[in-house]
């Protein structure tokens, strides 16, 4: 009986001493975190009355060091807050209530401070907003719950940012501060790993240290926006990073109960880069509706399947032929994709289920509901859910993979079947092409490939709209939001006087202007085989696709679009650099 009782206080007094030590922590982060909110509202009001452009640029670098410091917690724990504080200087637009709210944060001071003329009056308004919402995340910070798997989280989450938005340009578009940004943000992480270690009683990781300590190094070496070696500083500097840190927090991971439940991304950099521990269901509507083996058997047949069509000539494949890397290579598909006025290039389905809204006009929330406006669409399957569920029972062999796949089902109704053709959907992200097997150390990359990823990821500014490594627009780490863009597509090739396509996009369902030509943000994999390109295919080579972007879009061929979100500056783009970045938009090719 003793030994029980001293077993018990032994136990006991453990879990008072974690708490203890996490406590320390807790209130040392809180300081620490007020302290720089403090020093970033002390160098910004700094600004007042400064009308000297290089000494506004120190002013504002200074800044953005402390911010980058803090901005593992900032990006988690106020995800509602951190665009309006370090989101693109572009208008917020919000559909479910038609509202557009007008850009702000360290961007927007950015552009101003970098323009040819200052306009001191937005500087002193942009800089007032910004400090009100610093000094509210300084009056909220005793409230956030730093749990021991938060921090390795948002830790995580750091690394990831860095090299899918901070080295990319994607927060600093226009002062190039990009790299030195990188080396405030691992700076930061080197601080918070090390008050972490000392304040829970952890002996600090020399090797975790050393890691961040050659990454830091790396970036005080080779700090010139252009030649910055992206490639490399991902695969040999933060990838090893981020498994290091895993290593460290594993037992805190392990001693979480369901640590992964419900999140799209769930790994280290290493993991995100090889394409594992991605987890598409989180963008399934219902806990019912999650993938498995049969349903995507199902959903694989029913893909292919043209009887689901009114006039059994119509299926999924018909469109999205997995052959062209499901496309179906026209410049518009036969049937009209959206409505009775619009017809649309096909888009793949690869990677499509790795993003949250659906349709060139992001009109869809889920698959399923996708699915479901194919199936109605008069000008496409054309059938109604009676219908389709009559057709269904007819086909025995159907019936009884229906059966298999949703046994606790009474009966089939049109939803299982939206359901298993959605989860057939979301199992085609492949991960094998010559990139993937490049960062699963199991491929090499030629010269030119390289050189073309530092660009798409650097000078060509491609990779600040389609984020590596889907190279779509959803955004890690995340990946809670699907971007769109107004890039200003022409209605026919023309480098000089062009004309925007009629096709006004996300602007046909909600009436606002900074939306009108505005459309998804759709995958580069696989884009050898996707053409034509854009969303009226008019485009038939990358040459000219990269043509069109290094002119700078809509408004550098001649447009007048007062909402291009695209940068409209000319790329300068090299003849070699051009080839170098198709050949590595070719490496993103899977394998069949």
């Amino acid at each position: 009986m003793r030994k029980i009782f001293v077993a018990v206080i032994s136990i006991l007094f453990l879990f008072a001493c974690i708490k203890i030590n996490q406590d320390k922590f807790d209130k040392a982060a809180y300081a620490t975190l007020e302290n720089k909110v403090d020093s970033i509202v002390y160098t910004l009001n700094k600004m007042e009355g400064v009308s000297d452009k290089n000494e506004l640029k120190k002013i504002l670098t200074s800044s953005r060091k402390s911010y980058k410091n803090i901005e593992p917690f900032i990006e988690y724990y106020y995800q509602g807050l951190t665009r309006r504080i370090n989101g693109p200087a572009l208008p917020e637009i919000k559909t479910d209530d038609n509202m557009v709210n007008d850009a702000s944060g360290f961007q927007v001071i950015e552009e101003i401070v970098y323009s040819d003329s200052l306009d001191f009056t937005e500087l002193k308004k942009q800089n007032k907003i910004l400090i009100t919402d610093l000094l509210f995340i300084k009056k909220t910070l005793k409230n956030l719950p730093i749990q021991d798997h938060h921090f390795y989280e948002l830790m995580q989450h750091q690394i990831i940012r860095i090299a899918a938005l901070g080295i990319t340009g994607f927060d600093s578009p226009v002062g190039f501060q990009s790299i030195e940004e990188a080396k405030f943000s691992l700076e930061g992480m080197n601080e918070w790993y090390r008050l972490y270690a000392k304040k829970t009683g952890k002996a600090s990781n020399q090797a975790l240290l050393t890691k961040i300590d050659n990454a830091i190094l790396y970036t005080e070496k080779n700090n010139y926006f252009n030649e910055f070696n992206r490639l490399e500083f991902i695969k040999d500097y933060l990838m090893p990073l981020s498994v290091d840190l895993e290593k460290e927090f594993k037992n805190v991971i392990d001693n979480i109960p369901n640590f992964t439940n419900n999140k799209v991304f769930y790994g280290t950099l290493s993991d995100l880069m090889q394409g594992r521990k991605y987890n598409p269901d989180a963008f399934s509507p219902f806990s019912e509706t999650a993938s498995s083996e049969d349903k995507r058997a199902l959903g694989k047949m029913l893909f292919s399947d043209a009887s689901l069509s009114k006039n059994n000539n119509i299926s999924c494949a018909s469109c999205h032929n997995p052959q062209k890397a499901f496309t179906d290579g026209k410049v518009t598909s036969l049937t009209n994709i959206h409505d009775n006025i619009t017809k649309r290039n096909s888009p793949t389905v690869l990677y499509a289920g790795f993003q949250k809204s659906f349709f060139y006009d992001l009109r869809s929330q889920d698959l399923e509901n996708q699915i479901e406006s194919v199936m109605k669409n008069p000008n496409e399957f054309d059938l109604t859910p009676k219908e389709i569920k009559k057709k269904i029972l007819a086909n025995p062999t159907l019936a009884n993979y229906f059966e298999k796949a949703y046994p606790n089902k009474a009966e089939i109704t049109p939803y299982e079947i939206r359901n298993a053709i959605a989860v057939y959907v979301r199992s085609l992200m492949p991960f094998n092409a010559k990139i993937d097997q490049y960062f699963k150390g199991k491929g090499s990359l030629n010269a030119s490939e390289q050189n073309g990823f530092n660009l798409f990821a650097g000078k060509a500014k491609c990779a600040t709209c389609h984020f590596i490594p889907v190279y779509n627009g959803t955004i890690p780490p995340w990946f809670n939001n699907t971007e769109s863009e107004v890039i200003g597509v022409p209605k026919s090739i023309k480098w000089e006087n062009a004309v925007v396509d009629g096709d006004v996009g996300r602007y046909t369902l909600n009436q606002l202007e900074q939306l009108k030509y505005a459309f998804k943000t759709p995958t580069v994999r696989n884009v050898e085989k996707t053409g034509p390109y854009m969303h009226n295919g008019v485009y038939n080579s990358l040459e000219e696709v990269v043509k069109f972007y290094e002119l700078g879009g809509g408004n550098g061929i001649g447009m007048n679009l007062e909402y291009q979100t695209l940068p409209f500056d000319n790329l300068q783009l090299t003849p070699k650099e051009k080839i170098d970045l198709i050949s590595f938009m070719l490496a993103l090719t899977d394998k069949e």
